[in-house]
């Protein structure tokens, strides 16, 4: 007679391999294993049980420690008399098989606990409860599985642990938080060589568009090391754009935003004037660029220097948030268009009816990259490069 070798030798694949232990406390008890295994076979899993290996004359020892270690998980099957005789108080002349494959059991979890503890898994049928599970399994503080009933809706969170399906998985990891410090030295600029171009944001958008507001931009130029993003990572980019840009304040939770990528770009904005005209790019060279309007007074707009540095402050943070590869420094670079109606003032001041306006504005103010910080310093300290940033703004306004 050719020999059966579905219970030799474990093939880890498609169908996961379970082997059952319980005790034949009674008939109905077998009946029940029996209606459960064949319940989990029709589920895909591989299951040894003892009662599909009579077609020949077995070793019921070596039969069942070649199965228990060779299988994927152990089911064992709580009753009276499994806890009897699994925790080793029942009388010795009964259950002997069940005796040793607990035994065999106890051994495996003494010699690799952790291993033994993931793959031994206690199982409730309909009408047992955990005080059947024996000691030695940790009824108490480790997970058993309860079957109250053997149907495939019943046994769905053993079926998930058997063929590795978890029924709730965690979100992909976001991006680190950036927590500046509230007190220290300020970051110590290296000296740009030489101007590095900035393509500005009349460059970027769509159809040259043109505001009709003030529009601060800023500009984070790469300095150090090379960077060059694919065009799908331009494209995959848009998304988080202008999650991130929502989230962080750029953009209004009501505001419309439109989202796209070019073979050089790619960009999140609004042109919405009432809400005030935004918008978020990346450059497949490295740079990275956000834009947003002065706050509006009754007369014009004004550029209040504490508010354009907590501004700029949370565009750092945004810029340095988005999820591409950083290069070792930047050198940041800001500019201001269209400058008409424009003057310094204070935020408290927008509602009078009488403002003093700079005569002969510039049309817009263009300052370029003049320092360069490391990751780690524009991260560590934001608020001081936003406050240079601010402070360059003001004084070439003032000219």
């Amino acid at each position: 007679m050719a020999q059966d070798n579905r219970y030799d030798s474990h093939e880890p694949g498609e169908h996961p391999k379970a082997f059952i232990s319980y005790t034949h406390d009674s008939e109905e008890h077998r009946d029940a294993v029996l209606t459960f295994a064949d319940l989990l076979v029709r589920q895909g899993i591989d299951v040894v049980l003892d009662r599909w290996a009579t077609d020949r004359r077995q070793d019921w020892q070596a039969w069942a420690t070649r199965n228990i270690t060779g299988s994927d998980h152990v089911l064992v099957i709580a009753s009276e008399g499994y806890l009897r005789m699994g925790d080793g108080i029942g009388p010795n002349h009964l259950n002997l098989g069940g005796q040793a494959e607990a035994a065999l059991l106890r051994d495996l979890l003494q010699g690799d606990r952790a291993t033994w503890t993931a793959r031994i898994l206690p199982v409730l049928l309909p009408g047992h409860g955990k005080d059947e599970i024996p000691n030695f399994l940790q009824p108490n503080a480790a997970d058993w599985y309860d079957v109250p009933a053997i149907t495939p809706e019943a046994t769905e969170s053993l079926l998930r642990v058997l063929t590795r399906q978890p029924r709730d998985v965690p979100p992909a990891l976001g991006p680190r938080p950036v927590l500046p410090p509230r007190s220290g030295p300020s970051p110590a600029p290296l000296i740009v060589p030489g101007e590095l171009a900035v393509v500005r944001r009349s460059e970027l958008l769509p159809q040259g568009f043109r505001s009709q507001s003030p529009l601060v931009e800023m500009h984070l130029v790469p300095a150090s090391s090379l960077v060059r993003y694919g065009v799908l990572q331009l494209e995959r980019i848009c998304d988080e754009l202008a999650t991130s840009g929502r989230a962080t304040g750029l953009f209004s939770h009501t505001q419309a935003i439109s989202v796209g990528s070019s073979a050089d770009a790619a960009w999140a904005l609004s042109t919405d004037g009432r809400s005030g005209e935004c918008g978020l790019a990346v450059l497949r060279g490295g740079q990275r660029t956000c834009w947003f309007a002065l706050p509006s007074a009754t007369i014009g707009w004004i550029l209040d220097r504490d508010d354009l540095t907590s501004k700029l402050t949370e565009r750092l943070n945004l810029l340095l948030q988005i999820g591409l590869p950083l290069p070792d420094s930047f050198a940041p670079a800001i500019a201001l268009e269209p400058v008409s109606l424009t003057r310094l003032g204070r935020l408290s001041d927008a509602t009078a009816n009488s403002a003093s306006l700079p005569i002969n504005p510039p049309e817009r103010i263009m300052l370029g990259t003049e320092e360069v910080f490391r990751i780690e310093e524009l991260r560590h300290s934001p608020r001081a490069v936003a406050e240079e940033l601010a402070a360059r703004l003001a004084v070439a306004f003032r000219r």
